[in-house]
C-alpha cells in the first residue's frame, strides 16, 4: 500500500506541476495581450564607402509580438543596385522597387532583424530625386504595418539617407496579429 501512495503522489505532483506551468503560460499570454501594445521599429544608417558605394544597415523589430511567424520586405527603389543581396521574388510587386527578405528571428517577446546592403546608383552620374524606401511588415494572414519614412536621394555622386534615427509605429495588441 505505501508502494502505491508513494507512486500516486508522485503522479499527483506531476499533473499539478504541469497543469501550474499551463496556467502560468495562460496568465502571461494574456497579460501580453491586455497590457502590452504592439510597436514596430525601424532605424536605417548609411555610412560612406569608397566612390559611390554606401553601406545601408537596415534594423527591423516588432516588440511585444504575440504571433509566431513575422516577416518584414524591404523595398529599395529601382535607381539603386543592392549589390550584395538577390532580390526577393517571393514579395508583392511595387512598380519602381526591388524588394529584399529580411530574416526575422524571435528572441522573448521580440521578432527582431538586422541586414547590411551596399546601395549604389545604376549609373556614377545619375541625379536621384529623394525616394522613399519602404518597409512592410507582415504575418502569414496579412500586412501588419507599413512603414516610408527613410528617404534616399542622389545629388552630385553623393547618396543620402533622409529621416530619423528611429521610426515606431504603435498597436493596441490583437489576437492572431
Amino acid at each position: 500500500m505505501k508502494k502505491f501512495l508513494k507512486i500516486f503522489g508522485w503522479l499527483a505532483l506531476g499533473i499539478f506541476l504541469q497543469f501550474k506551468f499551463n496556467v502560468l503560460y495562460g496568465i502571461v499570454f494574456m497579460e501580453n495581450l491586455n497590457f502590452h501594445d504592439r510597436t514596430y521599429i525601424v532605424r536605417m544608417k548609411m555610412s560612406p564607402t569608397d566612390e559611390s558605394l554606401r553601406v545601408l544597415q537596415i534594423q527591423t523589430v516588432v516588440h511585444h509580438s504575440l504571433g509566431s511567424d513575422y516577416f518584414a520586405n524591404i523595398y529599395i527603389p529601382e535607381q539603386y543596385r543592392v549589390l550584395n543581396k538577390e532580390p526577393y521574388l517571393g514579395a508583392e510587386a511595387v512598380p519602381g522597387y526591388k524588394a529584399y527578405n529580411m530574416k526575422m528571428k524571435r528572441k522573448y517577446r521580440d521578432v527582431l532583424s538586422t541586414e547590411d546592403f551596399i546601395v549604389a546608383p545604376q549609373s556614377k552620374d545619375m541625379e536621384i530625386p529623394s525616394t522613399p524606401i519602404l518597409v512592410d511588415f507582415l504575418n502569414l494572414n496579412q500586412s501588419l504595418h507599413k512603414d516610408e519614412t527613410y528617404r534616399l536621394a542622389t545629388t552630385k555622386q553623393n547618396t543620402q539617407l533622409d529621416g530619423p534615427e528611429m521610426a515606431e509605429a504603435t498597436y493596441p495588441q490583437q489576437l492572431d496579429m
